[in-house]
């Protein structure tokens, strides 16, 4: 991913014009590459907060409950190219644009490179009005003056090369672009040998490959992804299971597969998804977005005669845990805490319990979950 490199905030509703032929706006050095839009800043969507009561379960020789009031996310519907698309479009309130002309010196150089902040009276409504009211018309706008602009060192016969890219800012975070376009746009040559005004009509742009979710206080995640019919996973992004796959960006952001998010298996498509997150509760959401239940920890024993082996099984990688013991349901001993170790497939972790039978035979046993951020 770039590195990003905040930009002078204009006016909101309107572009802050960079145009170095033309010597307007921001400082007129030439750039050999697109490198000044790539680091522009990025954005991403607040995700709204509620309160939800959240049910610890604890399983022993007898059932036992506790209850405990959390505080969760709501994820954005996805699953769906056009859950993802409105998801995109209607939190975009950065947009970064960049023309570039073709030169003597054979390299596409900036043109014009502006970022373009929502108002209160300017803002993305769909993304046709994006596209076209906001994008294309600051095209239309830049394209008019190059076509009557007399540098010798521009060969307009090249056309324009156009690159723009749609953010999300909130809570002084921002994300990288999860709408994107990057176009060659011919300019129509006249009989006098003068170019005109090219037809925006069909400029559009399209997600990027991966999508910026915003997660507040986010501290850790793991996104397991698998073909539908398929029980394992083909991807498991986890910073614990694979350090060079951690999911959350450097802005803390979670980043998503675009293609994964939009090809549910709930509605037929070619992959599910258990998408687990930790900001000081722990949940887990399907390739819906919707939330889904835990796997219920089930406490097991064995015996080789003389001693007594407590196991815990089921759970969800990431999972903190105690495992209680007691004499009589009324004062608990507590374990040191534990995770579910980040495989890619649920397993049991190693016992945790390990007395006389003489002993064991007389306690009762039970899990609790602990709400902390994993470590291992």
């Amino acid at each position: 991913m770039p590195s990003k490199i905040p930009a002078p905030r204009p006016t909101p509703g309107g572009f802050r014009c960079r145009n170095d032929f033309a010597g307007k706006g921001l400082p007129t050095e030439w750039e050999t590459s697109r490198n000044w839009l790539d680091n522009q800043m990025k954005f991403a969507l607040l995700i709204k907060f509620f309160q939800a009561g959240c049910l610890a379960v604890v399983i022993g020789f007898g059932m036992m409950r506790a209850e405990a009031q959390t505080t969760a996310f709501t994820f954005p519907p996805i699953g769906m190219y056009s859950n993802v698309l409105n998801y995109a479009v209607t939190h975009i309130n950065v947009i970064s644009l960049g023309v570039f002309v073709w030169t003597t010196n054979n390299s596409w150089k900036v043109y014009y490179g502006g970022v373009w902040y929502a108002s209160a009276t300017n803002y993305v409504i769909s993304k046709s009005q994006m596209d076209q009211q906001i994008i294309a018309k600051q095209i239309t706008n830049v394209v008019s003056q190059i076509i009557t602009n007399t540098n010798p060192t521009i060969d307009k016969s090249k056309g324009v090369l156009v690159y723009a890219a749609c953010n999300f800012n909130t809570n002084s975070s921002t994300s990288y672009e999860n709408l994107t376009a990057e176009e060659k746009i011919p300019l129509p040559q006249n009989l006098d040998g003068s170019y005109g005004m090219p037809d925006l009509s069909s400029f559009s742009t399209t997600l990027a490959d991966y999508i910026s979710f915003y997660v507040p206080n986010l501290q850790w995640a793991r996104i397991e992804t698998g073909y539908n019919g398929d029980s394992d996973p083909f991807e498991v992004d986890d910073e614990f299971y694979d350090s060079g796959s951690n999911p959350i960006d450097d802005e803390g952001f979670l980043e998503i597969n675009t293609d994964y998010i939009t090809n549910s298996a709930s509605v037929g498509g070619s992959y599910w998804m258990k998408i687990t997150t930790f900001n000081g509760t722990f949940q887990i959401f399907n390739g819906d977005g919707n939330q889904i239940p835990e796997t219920p920890m089930k406490l097991g024993m064995s015996n080789d005669g003389t001693y007594a082996t407590v196991t815990v099984n089921g759970g969800d990688s990431g999972r903190g845990y105690i495992l209680q013991w007691s004499s009589d349901l009324k004062n608990w001993t507590n374990s040191v805490p534990y995770f579910f170790l980040p495989l890619p497939e649920n397993e049991a972790t190693p016992p945790q319990f390990y007395r006389p039978l003489s002993q064991a035979s007389k306690l009762f046993f039970r899990t609790a979950t602990t709400n902390t951020v994993p470590t291992y």
